[in-house]
């Protein structure tokens, strides 16, 4: 059965860093103030609704691709015109379609370029220091390498958006555990259920899809 939650927020955040959203996607996220540094800021985020298998997933999940990922372009909202402070950030990627597992749309082919909203950016300064921002430790996908991804169609762009947020990304390789999430010692003990079931069904996709 699916969680249904009401959508909350916590953070793991630099000092002085204010509010961070993404209504791009499908649920509200917002980071509060927090006296702690890190060079990854990471906003725990909590969904109104969540698979919890690769049955739920699949389910849940109009278009499964394999693609490509070949360019993004970050994107990054400031609290005002004089404030270093983001409000909202995403990386938007383009991705190469390799495969196409399900499209109930009809509207795609293989080698098709489309673009997918990601919940992360990286490298990105803050008052003159570098920083990785990320909703529950999701990390991009990388240039020139394959991913299976579980997303629909965005209801306010062109682009496309993960249904499940971070279980709906999978590298075609089998990575280790430490590749698959975007983490250091402060953070890497938030999300444990979900990334606890991101791994299940990691293994699932490499069995079913690859």
């Amino acid at each position: 059965m699916k969680k249904s939650i009401i959508v909350i927020i916590g953070l793991v955040s630099i000092v002085g860093l204010m509010g961070c959203t993404n209504d791009k996607n499908t649920n509200e996220k917002q980071i509060e103030k927090v006296e702690q540094t890190s060079s990854i800021v990471s906003c725990d985020g909590k969904y109104l609704d969540l698979a919890e298998n690769i049955e739920e997933l699949e389910e849940s999940s109009p278009i499964i691709v394999n693609v490509t990922k070949r360019s993004e372009k970050k994107s990054i909202t400031k609290e005002s015109k004089n404030s270093n402070v983001p409000t909202e950030f995403y990386t938007m990627s383009e991705v190469v379609i390799n495969n196409i597992e399900k499209d109930e749309t009809k509207t795609l082919e293989e080698n098709k370029t489309i673009k997918v909203l990601e919940d992360s950016v990286e490298n990105v300064k803050i008052d003159g220091q570098e920083y990785d921002l990320t909703i529950d430790g999701y990390k991009n996908m990388k240039e020139d390498e394959e991913y299976t991804l579980f997303i629909r169609k965005s209801t306010s762009g062109d682009n496309y958006v993960l249904t499940n947020a971070m279980l709906s990304k999978y590298p075609v390789a089998e990575l280790d555990e430490s590749e698959l999430f975007l983490e250091n010692e402060e953070n890497k003990d938030e999300a444990i259920d979900m990334k606890d079931t991101y791994k299940d069904i990691y293994k699932e996709v490499l069995s079913d899809y690859n």
